[in-house]
């Protein structure tokens, strides 16, 4: 399941725009900063995905589809990565940030919360631009080998 945040940040990007442009481009305001931050509490309704949806141009309907389900906890902080899934295709998956979630289920691996070689934090998918570390610019995809087997 891949999430709108980084949908959000790659549009935000090709149109020179910011989380408060695109906000007062669509009516929604704050809520995009909001969102591209996890913080979905109050949870999109239909009529603000709607209202994206014209300006992004993907149906509203699938802008659904790339949030958590209603009340699926949410861990905001830190933002978690498997690098094997994203070498495989380069997107965060919200369920990386499923409260319950500790490992990958494809790959048996455990998530990563910073960059193994300089130990960074990850920045919010919506700010993923080239898929590296923003501080020691380490591919995600390379990362993949420093994660440990879920059973260690």
């Amino acid at each position: 399941m891949r999430n709108a945040s980084p949908l959000l940040g790659r549009f935000r990007r090709a149109n020179e725009l910011t989380p408060t442009g695109l906000g007062k481009l669509t009516g929604l305001g704050c809520a995009i900063a909001r969102w591209e931050k996890f913080y979905l509490n109050p949870f999109p309704s239909g009529q603000q995905l709607a209202a994206l949806a014209v300006v992004v141009g993907v149906e509203a309907e699938r802008l659904q589809e790339m949030l958590p389900p209603p009340g699926v906890g949410m861990k905001l902080e830190p933002i978690r990565l498997c690098a094997a899934c994203y070498a495989q295709l380069p997107c965060h998956k919200i369920e990386w940030q499923f409260k319950g979630m500790q490992g990958c289920d494809r790959h048996g691996l455990r998530l990563l919360s910073e960059c193994p070689n300089c130990g960074a934090r990850f920045k919010v998918p919506a700010l993923w631009v080239n898929g590296w570390c923003q501080r020691c610019f380490l591919k995600f995809k390379e990362m993949a080998k420093y994660q440990k087997k879920l059973t260690q």
